[in-house]
């Protein structure tokens, strides 16, 4: 068996399937996908998915937020 943690930096986000972030808009999906509703640009940054096996592995996902500002001119 394995335990599949998400952090971001060093917070830890999940571990198992279990969520460890006190944040309401982060979840877990199907047990292992990471969802962020409403992200914003404090969501941007380095994502790392680690799978704890006999020899851990991991791998980091960057997650970019563009911005779209206008203005409605009437």
């Amino acid at each position: 068996p394995y335990v599949l943690a998400w952090k971001k930096g060093i917070a830890v986000l999940s571990a198992g399937n279990v969520k460890v972030s006190p944040d309401p808009r982060i979840s877990l999906v199907n047990g292992y996908s990471l969802e962020i509703k409403e992200a914003g640009p404090q969501d941007a940054g380095d994502y790392v998915c680690q799978i704890g096996t006999l020899e851990p592995r991991e791998i980091t996902h960057t997650v970019e937020i563009l911005v779209c500002y206008f203005e409605i001119m009437k």
